[in-house]
């Protein structure tokens, strides 16, 4: 029990930080500075776990792990489930999630109705669907997935390694793409 309620405390440490960080500096890859601000809290983590008592003070022994180390390696594995399967699809869904976009788009409109036109041009707060492109290729371009060249986009080795693992996972799970 200890390891849980220390990786729900250090969860929360971990959202409380990406937050605050959020709030007072311009973060342009905000999944990476999630990223390291996670890893941040392992060793806080682990400093927590080896520095308090097996009951936290306040456990009865039924909910005392005999195994310590067992226990402490359960504990910064729900940690680890809770941001990677948790707080970073949370903010990914609503950073770049693109139809959440449209949704909150029309939500926010005078009547909550667009036509497609008008959500063509005004998607993204007023920024529009070419803002949304240019956004997605820089981000792209910043990360060496791809490079302009001659006008063109062309993907680099590093691209193309993940179009391909992510293409096949798609494959395998069947989500289709239209061609």
């Amino acid at each position: 029990m200890k390891g849980l309620l220390l990786a729900a405390a250090s969860s929360l440490l971990c959202v409380a930080a990406v937050t605050v960080v959020f709030r007072i500096v311009d973060v342009r890859r905000r999944a990476a500075a999630m990223l390291r601000i996670f890893l941040a809290t392992i060793p806080l983590y682990v400093a927590a776990y080896a520095l308090t008592p097996a009951d936290l003070w306040l456990l009865p022994e039924r909910l005392v792990e005999p195994r310590a180390f067992l226990c402490g390696v359960f504990g910064l594995f729900v940690h680890a489930a809770l941001f990677f399967g948790g707080w970073l699809q949370v903010y990914n869904l609503a950073e770049r999630g693109f139809s959440l976009r449209i949704l909150i788009d029309i939500d926010e409109s005078p009547g909550r109705a667009l036509s497609p036109e008008e959500e063509e041009a005004g998607y993204g707060g007023g920024l529009g669907m070419g803002w949304m492109l240019d956004k997605r290729i820089e981000g792209l371009l910043s990360t060496r997935l791809m490079v302009e060249r001659d006008g063109s986009l062309l993907a680099t080795h590093k691209g193309v390694r993940v179009a391909r693992l992510f293409g096949g996972l798609r494959a395998f799970l069947q989500i289709d793409t239209p061609q």
